[in-house]
């Protein structure tokens, strides 16, 4: 949770940075339309919502993979 967590906000931020050079780059204002302020949180939260369904979802699997393999190895 905390790697998930982190990496999001890791994320949200480097956009943060990308989005608000685009724009002074472009427009010649970093806080252009506030769009860097904006689509930065809302990449973050995504980030953190997928990554963490993905550990939900690869932990449930390697748990019903585990139990598989456990019951193989007895019958053999």
């Amino acid at each position: 949770m905390k790697r998930v967590l982190l990496s999001a906000v890791i994320q949200a931020v480097v956009i943060f940075f990308i989005i608000g050079g685009l724009t002074y780059f472009l427009k010649g204002d970093f806080f252009y339309k506030n769009i860097a302020v904006a689509l930065a949180p809302i990449a973050g939260f995504m980030r953190f919502a997928t990554a963490y369904a993905t550990e939900l979802f690869l932990s449930k699997q390697e748990a019903e993979l585990a139990k598989k393999g456990k019951k193989d190895r007895k019958t053999n």
